[in-house]
């Protein structure tokens, strides 16, 4: 006889296929389609190359994108330079007129020989600003950028176009200074024969020294280039001495013009006392005296401030 709890065997039958199935099926899912090891290799290594082709594709896109862009900046900038090149050629026709004009007159007696200077000068001047243009716009061609003037600027392409166009400056100033001369040569002449008084050659006096201190200041800007390619100096070095010449230049400009205004005061002050000249005007002179004074305190400051950062102290 069986217990009341005890299993039929019909029930235990059942249960068991049951129990079996469900562990058949579940070890089916469980273990799934099996990929041979290297199937999955070569699966991994396509996935990486085309990352990678995706990667350089994508690479190359960006810098075709940055070089268009470059060359569209370049383009730019140098249809900058080409218009003011354009304009300075015109101005070189105008000049180039202009003296053949002057020659005219000085042929009739019309016109001094000074007059023709200056007309010369000018047409010098227009040739110069032609070839500083023609630099600045071969400099943009090859970088794609505005040109560099720092006397630390690296070479482009094994040119010196910052020397360059020192050397171009340094001709306009010398034949700047030539005219100067000229005209210093006919205010003593004046001044001697009576038709002018010293200050207007004083005057003159002062205009040759500020033109020669700034023709000094370049030469030696050159000098310092040179150092800085040759590499006997460093950038912050060069540029500091620049900035030294650029003061000395400044004071040496400055003293002649204070020594000027102090002459003009005094013309100005004794003509005051002769009823020839109002006060407004004695103000005036005295101002520019005083203004002149300023400045040149102010260049003395940032001379001593250069040397001594050049000093190291």
């Amino acid at each position: 006889m069986r217990e009341q709890h005890e299993p039929q065997n019909a029930f235990v039958d059942r249960l068991e296929s049951r129990i079996v199935g469900e562990v058949r099926r579940r070890n089916q899912f469980a273990d799934g389609p099996r990929w041979p090891l290297q199937s999955r290799l070569k699966l991994i290594t396509a996935a990486v190359a085309l990352a990678l082709v995706s990667m350089g594709v994508g690479g190359a896109v960006v810098a075709a994108a940055y070089k268009a862009q470059d060359n569209q900046r370049r383009d730019l900038v140098a249809a900058l330079y080409e218009l003011q090149l354009n304009l300075a050629k015109r101005n070189l026709a105008a000049a180039a007129e202009a003296k053949q004009a002057a020659d005219r007159r000085v042929a009739t007696g019309l016109a001094t020989q000074v007059e023709a200077a200056e007309a010369y000068n000018k047409v010098l001047e227009a040739e110069a600003q032609i070839r500083s243009v023609e630099l600045q716009l071969q400099e943009v061609r090859l970088t794609g950028r505005e040109p560099l003037n720092a006397i630390s600027s690296p070479l482009v392409s094994g040119h010196d176009f910052v020397g360059e166009r020192l050397r171009n400056d340094m001709t306009v100033s010398k034949a700047a200074l030539s005219l100067e001369q000229k005209r210093l040569q006919d205010a003593k002449t004046r001044v001697e024969i009576g038709m002018a008084n010293a200050l207007d050659m004083a005057v003159a006096e002062t205009r040759v020294k500020e033109l020669e201190s700034g023709l000094r200041a370049i030469e030696r800007k050159l000098q310092i280039r040179q150092r800085f390619l040759a590499g006997t100096i460093t950038s912050a070095q060069a540029d500091l001495m620049v900035l030294e010449a650029e003061a000395e230049q400044r004071l040496e400009a400055l003293k002649p013009k204070r020594e000027l205004a102090i002459a003009q005061l005094d013309q100005v002050r004794q003509r005051v006392q002769a009823g020839g000249a109002q006060q407004i005007e004695f103000a005036e002179a005295k101002l520019k005296v005083q203004t002149l004074e300023t400045e040149l305190m102010k260049a003395e400051l940032e001379l001593a401030i250069v040397r001594q950062k050049l000093s190291g102290k």
